[in-house]
Order: C-alpha cells, then sequence, then structure tokens
C-alpha cells in the first residue's frame, strides 16, 4: 500500500500541502487549504488571532476556485490546475529562504521554477481607508497621475484603471523584515526576471485585474484593490502564483442604497443588546445626515480591520500597550461568516451547494451588508452588548 506523506506548510488563512516538491527546473504539486482562522496588523503576538470565523474557509474554496476558473478560462496563465474537495490543486514552485536563496541578487536574472519575491500591489477603486488616499492627501502622491481632476473623497473609480492604465506598487514578499515599498525600478530589478517576463507579468495582472473587477460589479460589489504573486515556471513563462480575486487577498465593497434597512438593524440590536435608545437615535441621526453621499460598508477582510481601528484596539497594539485584541461579540462574529457565505454564494452560483453542506440559510448579501453596516456605526460609537451575547 502506498502512502503519501505531504508537507503542510501552515498559514494564517490557509494551509498549502506539498504532495511532490519542486525541484531544480520541475514543478511540484500542492494543495491550498483555505481555514477558518485569519489575521490582521501583522499580529504574531500569540501565533494566530484569538477567534476564528466559522466556514470562512468553505467559503473561501468556493470563491479561490472561481476566480482561478475565471482567469483561466481567460487564458490567463495561474498556478491552478483544478478544484478538489477541501481547496485546489496547484503547481508548487521554489521559494526564496526554502529552496532559494533569501538574497535575490544571489539569483540569476530569468531563473525557472520559482517564486518572485514581489507583491503586485493594484488600485481600481480608491478605497476610503487606502494608503494610496492617505499619499495623496498628504501630497506624497499625485491625483492627477491617476486620473482625477481634483483630490477624490474616497470611493471612486480610479479614472486611469478604468481606462486600462493601472498603476502599480510593489512590496517584498519574503524579506524577514517585512513588506517594504519599493519602486518600479527597485521591484524590476528584485524580481530577476527578464524584461520579457517583467512585461508579461504586468500583462497578466492588469488582464485579471479588469476581468475581476467586471465579474465583480456585475454581482453588484466593488473590488476596490489588491495584490497578486508572481512566479516563472519549468518553461521559464511567467503565471499568477497564490490566491487572487477572494475578500481575503483583495478588498469589497457593497453600495447600501435603502439605509431603512441599515436601521431595521439598528433597532434590533438595541433591544437585542439592551442598549440606550436615546444613543441609538444619535447613530440613525448620523446616518440620515449623510443623505446625498454614499453608503459603503466592506465585505471583505476589511470589515475585520475596520474594527479594530475603530474601537482603538490598533493603536494600543501599534503602542505596545495591549497585545490582546478583545473578541468581537457573537452577533458580529455570526454576521461577518454569513457574508462570507454570502459573497461566496453570489461569486460561485453554487447556493444549495453551500447550503447543504454548512446547514446555514444563505441570505442576499445587501441584507447582510446592512447588518454589518449597523454593527460598524455601532462598534464606532461604543455601543457593545454585555459579555456573552
Amino acid at each position: 500500500m502506498l502512502i503519501v506523506v505531504m508537507i503542510r506548510i501552515e498559514g494564517s488563512s490557509k494551509d498549502l500541502l506539498i504532495e511532490v516538491e519542486p525541484k531544480d527546473d520541475e514543478m511540484g504539486i500542492g494543495y491550498f487549504i483555505p481555514k477558518d482562522t485569519f489575521s490582521i496588523f501583522d499580529y504574531k503576538v500569540r501565533g494566530k488571532w484569538p477567534f476564528s470565523i466559522p466556514h470562512k474557509g468553505l467559503a473561501m474554496r468556493y470563491i479561490i476556485n472561481k476566480s482561478f476558473e475565471l482567469a483561466n478560462s481567460a487564458g490567463i496563465r495561474t498556478c491552478f490546475i483544478e478544484a478538489v474537495e477541501h481547496g485546489c490543486k496547484v503547481h508548487v514552485v521554489r521559494v526564496p529562504g526554502r529552496e532559494l536563496p533569501l538574497n535575490q541578487m544571489e539569483i540569476e536574472i530569468g531563473t525557472r521554477n520559482r517564486m518572485v519575491d514581489l507583491e503586485f500591489i493594484f488600485n481600481y477603486y480608491l478605497h476610503p481607508r487606502s494608503s494610496l488616499l492617505a499619499d495623496m492627501r498628504q501630497g506624497r502622491k499625485d491625483y492627477k497621475a491617476y486620473g482625477f481632476t481634483s483630490m477624490p473623497e474616497g470611493g471612486e473609480l480610479i479614472p486611469a484603471s478604468a481606462s486600462g492604465e493601472l498603476i502599480l506598487s510593489y512590496t517584498t514578499k519574503y524579506d524577514k523584515r517585512g513588506d517594504i515599498s519599493l519602486s518600479r525600478d527597485e521591484a524590476r530589478i528584485r524580481s530577476r526576471l527578464t524584461d520579457e517576463q517583467w512585461s508579461k507579468a504586468h500583462e497578466l495582472i492588469k488582464e485579471c485585474t479588469m476581468l475581476i473587477c467586471r465579474y465583480a460589479e456585475k454581482r453588484g460589489l466593488l473590488r476596490f484593490d489588491g495584490k497578486y504573486e508572481v512566479y516563472v515556471d519549468s518553461n521559464g513563462d511567467v503565471g499568477l502564483a497564490d490566491t487572487f480575486g477572494n475578500p481575503e487577498e483583495d478588498r469589497y465593497m457593497l453600495e447600501i442604497r435603502d439605509v431603512s434597512m441599515v436601521e431595521r438593524f439598528l433597532d434590533f440590536y438595541m433591544r437585542r443588546w439592551r442598549l440606550d435608545a436615546s444613543r441609538i437615535d444619535a447613530v440613525r441621526d448620523g446616518l440620515r445626515r449623510m443623505m446625498g453621499k454614499r453608503h459603503m460598508v466592506d465585505v471583505s477582510k476589511q470589515f475585520l480591520r475596520n474594527w479594530y481601528i475603530d474601537n482603538g484596539w490598533r493603536q494600543l497594539y501599534v503602542s505596545g500597550k495591549s497585545d490582546v485584541p478583545p473578541t468581537m461579540p457573537r452577533d458580529a462574529i455570526s454576521a461577518y461568516t454569513d457574508c462570507m457565505l454570502s459573497f461566496a454564494s453570489l461569486w460561485s452560483d453554487k447556493t444549495a451547494e453551500i447550503v447543504n453542506t454548512t446547514g446555514v440559510l444563505v441570505r442576499p448579501i445587501v441584507e447582510v451588508a446592512s447588518e454589518l453596516y449597523a454593527l460598524e456605526h455601532l462598534n464606532r460609537s461604543n455601543l457593545l452588548p454585555m459579555e456573552g451575547l
């Protein structure tokens, strides 16, 4: 009887199981297995975030596989081989710091069968909390270079991106110091790609960005920004590595057009959490004063980041005053679980499978987004339940 022993490389949100290791110019075979766990703010104090999101791994499996299938159907080279029961089967290549030197200057330009030590960052819409918008406001980046005629507010489609002139930024991937921003020239040198490979990588990223963003728009979702990774295969061809087009790698938002649904959730949580009615009225009045402005809510991991930024914990963590984040209310975790399942259902068109597997009734994503929006405003106003709810 043949027993296959796989190498498991654990990640914060998915594991990589290696069945066949990459060697020399030959790629290996592995499996991406999404998990319910997650990480934000590069949190490493206790190894992982102190709670997980039920069914997130399953939801991500459907989303990841669909995004891979969209890209492959469009002729975009990726690491994807096929969908499997708990994730997806992928090509595996050599990685800096494992099978290859960590110092990129020791790698010959054009080397095959390897990961490129870069993350390619794209911005399609301008996220209200993005570093790009902050850089524009601080004068570090020129908003006109992105096609704007005046200073944007956040939430807008970036004119340059819409016209196909996607402007990318770059960071390191495997540097032990973390993600370090690089100029385009620094990134090109660090990539150890030939000129042809460098150009092809950008072509693939731009094509895939337009494809996934338009797919999202058809489903009422706005894919704001995110990242790609690139690999070189056994033949020297470049492709898109790792996963992309999902709410953990990218930021997605949804515009809420019916604020009355948000108000109904405010009323629901006022009763459920026994909150002060006058303070709920103040939150409701704040929403009404936003008449004429867009009500946008994150339906990706950014929602979790927002939660800990808005309640002040991130600042405590950065300043060294707290290393254990407070757990989100169970109702908020449940709502985020519903969001991931709704996203997966909308993205994959496999609602029946998801319901049969989880036993959870999948709600319309607009309804779930309205609940998240209400919860986000309650959190900002420090209107949270007694422990246990």
